[in-house]
């Protein structure tokens, strides 16, 4: 049996990689949200804590890449079918995706306004 022979062999519905990065991401977005669970509590709002807010931006984001790589595996397994539900879970699965990146870009945002703000006093 040569290894080279690929005649009636399926592409994986999620290449080896895109797992590692997919596991690794929701690693690094667990992380994210347990480490503000530890910090100490800030004296004034949760609000103003840019720390929190960066973290949390950060989480989302994790959250958000498995999401999306789910729905284009999705939307590529299923684009020779026929019937519209597997394109329309997989562009469900897109849609969360990027309504999570534009959340972490929001809190990632505010974090960054915070830090600026502190810094110059405009507060």
């Amino acid at each position: 049996m040569d290894q080279h022979t690929t005649v009636g062999q399926k592409e994986p519905f999620i290449r080896k990689g895109i797992l590692i990065a997919m596991g690794a991401s929701l690693g690094f977005a667990l992380s994210c949200f347990v480490v503000p669970a530890f910090l100490p509590a800030p004296q004034g709002s949760l609000l103003n804590d840019p720390l929190r807010s960066l973290l949390t931006g950060a989480g989302v984001a994790g959250i958000a890449y498995p999401l999306w790589a789910v729905g284009q595996a999705m939307k590529r397994r299923w684009a020779s079918s026929p019937y519209f539900e597997g394109a329309f879970i997989a562009a469900v699965l897109n849609l969360f995706g990027l309504v999570c990146f534009g959340v972490a870009l929001a809190c990632i945002g505010f974090g960054v306004y915070d830090l600026i703000a502190r810094l110059f006093d405009l507060e």
